[in-house]
Order: structure tokens, then C-alpha cells, then sequence
């Protein structure tokens, strides 16, 4: 009977080296930013009234439509953080890949991704 080799557990899941799994404060801070465009918008409190009036709406109706376009702004500027991270991550792991070790000027050892 053949039997099943142990497998090696994954180094891409929470505490691996990939750094999706890492947490920043910069995911701490989009973490906020996204808590802060769904919660706002589900608190009865804040717009349970019918003025002000804006071109004839009540309050609820075109507060809330300013909701989606407020969300879809807090979602973006998360992504260009979170993009923004990614891009200075690459940035130094592409430096620390081009520097040569100590001892060997000239010589770029090839390193594996």
C-alpha cells in the first residue's frame, strides 16, 4: 500500500512570509476607513427625520444617496492605500534582491521568488 507523504503546512496562510497576511498599520487604518462607510450609513439615529429638505427630498432619502457616493469614496482611497503598501513592499524586496552580499561587489546572487 503506498501511503500518503506528510505535507509540508503552507507558508501562505496568517503569520507566512507573504505579506497579504501581514498586519500594517496601514490595514489598520483602511480597516477604520471601511468600518466607518458601513456603520455610519446603518445608524438609525442619524437620519430618522424628514428635514432639511434638499430640492424637495426628505433628509433620509438624499442622506443616504450621499452615503453611496461617501462609500464608494472610502472604498477607493482604501484600495489606493492598500495598492500603495503593496508597491512600497515590491519596491523593497526588489532592492534587497539587487544588492550584493557582503564580500562579492559585482556578484547578484539569483534568489528564487
Amino acid at each position: 500500500m503506498a501511503h500518503a507523504s506528510p505535507t509540508r503546512p503552507s507558508t501562505n496562510g496568517p503569520g507566512g512570509p507573504d505579506p497579504r497576511w501581514r498586519v500594517t498599520p496601514t490595514k489598520a487604518v483602511v480597516a477604520v476607513i471601511l468600518l466607518v462607510a458601513i456603520v455610519l450609513p446603518l445608524l438609525v439615529s442619524t437620519y430618522d427625520q424628514v428635514d432639511p429638505r434638499l430640492f424637495g427630498f426628505p433628509f433620509f432619502y438624499w442622506y443616504q444617496l450621499l452615503w453611496v457616493f461617501i462609500a464608494a469614496a472610502l472604498c477607493g482611497l482604501s484600495f489606493l492605500l492598500l495598492k500603495r503598501e503593496a508597491a512600497d513592499y515590491q519596491r523593497r524586496l526588489d532592492a534587497d534582491r539587487d544588492e550584493p552580499e557582503q564580500g562579492e561587489a559585482g556578484i547578484h546572487p539569483r534568489r528564487s521568488r
